[in-house]
């Protein structure tokens, strides 16, 4: 798993399996069969597809859309 020190802002959609040490995003989606860690805020909306896997150490503040993956929150 790739591993991303910098500051990631703006539209995020990720499609590999990646982990995320400072995100202050606007929207994120996790693409299918993706297993993602972001460490950060989420501004806006969160969307995770079939198959894939979202570990959010911190928060988000709009609408949380679950196409089948699995979420974890903490």
């Amino acid at each position: 798993m790739e591993i991303i020190d910098s500051l990631v802002t703006g539209d995020v959609i990720i499609t590999a399996d990646i982990q995320y040490n400072n995100m202050l995003a606007e929207n994120v989606t996790v693409e299918e069969y993706v297993t993602t860690r972001i460490y950060g805020t989420i501004k806006k909306d969160v969307t995770v597809n079939a198959g894939s896997t979202l570990y959010l150490h911190g928060k988000y503040h709009g609408k949380l859309t679950n196409n089948g993956g699995t979420i974890h929150i903490y």
